[in-house]
């Protein structure tokens, strides 16, 4: 899934991954959807948790935890 922005948090961890997932998404237009990589699936759990409304899609690629967020 294409999305607008691509925010890459390999090897970041909590709290710097919601912070930074954050400080992007804020930056969206609505509408516009946010593709955020990790890493960690305790930081994809909970940023996941954190934007839950505004979840598309989560899935994982290799070993990349994906989470799709629409603002």
């Amino acid at each position: 899934m294409e999305a607008d922005r691509v925010l890459d948090l390999s090897g970041e961890v909590c709290p710097v991954t919601a912070i930074k997932t954050r400080a992007e998404f804020n930056k969206l237009k609505e509408g516009e959807t946010l593709k955020v990589i990790f890493t960690s699936k305790k930081s994809a759990e909970s940023v996941g948790a954190e934007f839950r409304k505004n979840l598309v899609r989560a899935y994982i690629d290799g070993n990349k935890y994906i989470l799709i967020l629409r603002k």
